[in-house]
């Protein structure tokens, strides 16, 4: 899909959305001013997770609560991978923006900290992508702290292989209907679905964040999941999405993950 064609499906389908109050939409026009979010997957080296992990659990966090209350930063959500896999990444860190101004501030902090840590612990940090996103999909919740300490994100990358404007509409007819049956159930806490602005090669071009509210609830993802689509399938529009979804985006490999929160 060509940049200039991806634009125009963004504007369009932006607009249909504005009118379902239903769904999380991005302003009219998203792209006026440029993405408000930055995602950045951190790969360490297994030997150097735990450090990874105790330092940001500690003065990462701070750093990230200090943005916070500058504003330059509007929501942040910080999760570890929770196995050692050297096939994907072991931290990620979501950062949301007041607005595209402040993103640009992001240079800033660049320029000293590059990918948001201190030079002493990037010498952990053996590759790091950042892949700039915009929000348009989220229930009650998602931009606030986890649910618990007990939550459990489940990750999921995607590439879309039809236009950006179809894709949301797959997402708003397709995939919301299910997550808010999720949610019904009592396993999910909260979801969101985030777009890549410039996903061409990047690792994703859409990316799927679900909070499961404790290990119990993520067990129970297929059975919910089985429950969900039973219901669902009675909605024709629906059926109809379902039986030819192969053909809109391929899945990557999953990440299972904890939210990083101070210790007390």
């Amino acid at each position: 899909m060509h940049s200039l064609q991806r634009t125009a499906s963004i504007i369009v389908f932006a607009c249909l959305m504005a009118m379902d109050s239903m769904v999380y939409a991005q302003p009219l026009d998203p792209i006026a001013t440029g993405p408000t979010t930055l995602t950045l997957e951190y790969h360490t080296a297994p030997g150097d997770r735990l450090a990874l992990r105790q330092y940001m659990q500690s003065s990462g966090l701070r750093q990230l609560e200090k943005w916070k209350a500058e504003r330059i930063v509007d929501h942040y959500q910080l999760l570890f991978n929770r196995y050692a896999d050297s096939n994907n990444w072991d931290m990620m860190l979501m950062v949301t923006f007041p607005s595209h101004a402040e993103v640009s501030r992001w240079k800033e902090i660049e320029a000293n900290m590059p990918a948001g840590l201190a030079p002493k612990i990037l010498k952990l940090v053996k590759a790091v992508h950042t892949n700039p996103a915009d929000l348009f999909f989220k229930s009650a919740g998602f931009d606030k702290a986890p649910a618990s300490r007990d939550s459990v994100f489940l990750v999921l990358p995607y590439d879309y292989t039809v236009s950006t404007a179809e894709y949301l509409k797959y997402s708003q007819g397709y995939i919301v209907p299910q997550f808010d049956g999720w949610l019904a159930e009592g396993v999910l806490a909260s979801y969101g679905i985030y777009l890549a602005r410039f996903g061409v090669d990047r690792h994703w071009s859409a990316l799927i964040v679900l909070e499961y509210r404790d290990n119990a609830a993520i067990g129970l993802r297929e059975k919910t999941i089985a429950k969900v689509r039973a219901k669902l399938r009675e909605n024709p529009e629906w059926k109809a999405i379902n039986d030819n979804k192969q053909n809109v985006r391929v899945g990557r490999a999953y990440v299972m993950a904890d939210p990083l929160i101070a210790k007390k």
